[in-house]
């Protein structure tokens, strides 16, 4: 139809290609999350590239260039403001970043590309496209380097049962299963009328492999996702406070720190008084929803002005008064290195164990290549000087110590927050309490994934491949109100849900400002999630269960890597026996 007013391979019939690519990759993202948005903008990149095949390579590049552009206007056109909040730069300069970041995030297009040109698949029902597109963006999406990533995988989410497939082959999965889609649909559309041809009969195979992929989705969803065997109640608290970022100007802001955390306290504690006199098993408060400080009370960090006995105070009081956990995010700095952590206050012994964040934000944790251009730290004024940690770490909990009567806070209490000495001494610390709490079954365990940490998949396959026992439960603290877009906040969101279906745990998000959300191991929602700019708390007992270990992580995306690369193999065989023989 397009064709009667849009010449062929011109100019204005690639340029609405790629907006086809740029808004189906849109409205396949959450919050949309329409799966045809998702087949539509794969089907455009199968046009795209055909059309492309006719320029040479360095025109076709040009124009994989302005796909890149693009998509970055279409579908993550946030980023330039988003860029000046956290990095503290100009207009000019995050719009220069926002075209570095299209360029860089994007690349995936041109090895995508070239591969598909490679193998020559020159039209839109040639057999090739079968298994050369998919394994193609597959190997793109596993192999090149993304700032803000997002993977084909991610615009399946429009179908709960087809992300099913994620527990085998994780995002990597899905990404060869969407482009394997889109595929089959096309070369089905062009062929109905030829139902004699090899391109129906295999389109009509490939559907058939679709509808084992759907059925073993339904399988999981209704009962082959867990083992009953033993299950355990967790009881947490969720707490969004909607803060302002924490920018440099408010660091000495004696003002805005005392409102925050008041604010965080008073929500902490309005729902622990009004949940039936049951207090949670664990508080969860996040990412910088008080920030700048830490608890650790080491000269070095006094020196810096990051301990902050009020934080440290807060937490202690918090878990004192409710007899729960206090998982939250600090600041601390350990012989010299300034740490991003997440950190988790035992209430049966006082201790705190701390996990290191390993996945740093480029321009706002750290500045890349800061030591050869020194000059980067002038432009980039809100950039912080974050060391990233090295391992994957587990934190533990007790099930056990849950207040049966919450008393009411007392005003006395509430003025000695900044002398936590004297709230130490509430708690018992031995090391016969640590090991009741690591190895009871009235304990809990939790893999912490901060900020955008959970968009990684490879991040939660570390600690499976440590061969260590696994966690019971994911949980995501981050902070959004940096990017002040609710599109962006969603995106986020979706993209870390999968993390549940791929290891079949639980997936707790909490944020400052939108979206929080727990997911259960199929990616399905448990709460009413707490939007963007709002102010809320969710309380909510979830069902620990002895999880069956899934495909992906037993094996991570090891299958998907054989599969494509066996195709791309046999195909580069292939054709160079045909060049041969030519």
């Amino acid at each position: 139809m397009i064709l009667r007013f849009v010449q062929k391979d011109s100019v204005v019939y690639r340029l609405l290609l790629c907006l086809g690519v740029g808004l189906g990759t849109l409205f396949g993202l959450s919050p949309y999350s329409f799966l045809t948005a998702g087949i539509i903008a794969a089907i455009s990149t199968v046009f795209f590239f055909l059309s492309l095949n006719k320029e040479s390579p360095w025109a076709a590049a040009l124009w994989l260039l302005i796909l890149s552009q693009i998509l970055n206007y279409t579908t993550f056109y946030w980023i330039p403001g988003s860029v000046s909040r956290i990095s503290g730069t100009d207009s000019f300069v995050s719009i220069l970043f926002f075209l570095f970041y299209g360029l860089i995030s994007h690349l995936k297009f041109f090895s995508f590309y070239f591969i598909f040109r490679f193998f020559k698949v020159t039209a839109p029902d040639n057999l090739r496209l079968f298994y050369i597109f998919p394994t193609a963006g597959t190997l793109a999406d596993m192999t090149t380097y993304q700032i803000f990533p997002w993977y084909w995988g991610n615009l399946i989410s429009g179908s709960i049962v087809l992300e099913q497939f994620a527990s085998i082959g994780g995002v990597y999965g899905l990404s060869f299963l969407l482009l394997f889609l889109s595929s089959v649909i096309l070369i089905f559309t062009i062929n109905i009328q030829k139902r004699e041809s090899i391109q129906f009969r295999t389109a009509l195979l490939s559907g058939f492999v679709m509808i084992l992929v759907y059925f073993y989705g339904l399988y999981r969803i209704g009962f082959g996702y867990l083992n009953e065997e033993k299950i355990k109640k967790f009881s947490i608290l969720l707490v969004q406070p909607n803060t302002s970022p924490g920018t440099k100007n408010l660091q000495a802001d004696e003002t805005f720190l005392s409102r925050t955390m008041s604010k965080v306290l008073s929500l902490a504690l309005r729902e622990s008084e009004n949940s039936q006199n049951v207090s949670p098993n664990l508080i969860i408060l996040p990412e910088s929803a008080i920030p700048f400080h830490g608890t650790i009370d080491s000269d070095e960090n006094k020196i810096k002005h990051i301990y902050s006995p009020t934080m440290e105070g807060l937490v202690l009081y918090l878990s004192k008064l409710t007899g729960a956990d206090v998982l939250f995010n600090e600041l601390n700095i350990d012989k010299g290195k300034l740490r991003n952590q997440i950190s988790l206050f035992r209430n049966r012994d006082g201790k705190t164990e701390r996990y290191d964040k390993r996945k740093l934000l480029p321009f706002g944790e750290y500045l890349p290549l800061e030591k050869q251009f020194p000059i980067l730290r002038s432009i980039f004024k809100e950039t912080s000087f974050y060391v990233p940690g090295e391992f994957p770490k587990i934190l533990h909990g007790s099930l056990e110590n849950r207040i049966r009567v919450i008393q009411i806070p007392n005003k006395n209490d509430l003025n000695q927050l900044s002398n936590p000495e004297k709230l130490r001494h509430s708690f018992t610390s031995s090391e016969t309490g640590q090991n009741q709490i690591q190895n009871s079954e009235n304990s809990y365990s939790i893999l912490p994934l901060l900020c955008y940490e959970a968009m990684f998949t490879e991040l939660v396959l570390d600690y499976y491949r440590s061969g260590k026992h696994p966690p019971e439960v994911l949980i995501n603290l981050t902070n959004d109100s940096w990017f002040d877009s609710e599109l962006e906040a969603y995106q986020h969101s979706g993209t870390v849900r999968l993390r549940a279906i791929e290891t079949g745990l639980p997936m707790i998000r909490s944020a400052v400002s939108g979206i929080t959300e727990v997911w259960d191991s199929r990616g399905i929602s448990r709460i009413q999630p707490i939007g963007f700019h709002e102010t809320d708390i969710r309380a909510i007992e979830i069902e620990i269960k002895t999880y069956k270990p899934t495909v992906y992580t037993r094996f991570g995306a090891f299958g998907i890597w054989i599969v494509c690369l066996f195709i791309f193999t046999l195909s580069f065989l292939l054709e160079s026996r045909t060049r041969k023989e030519i």
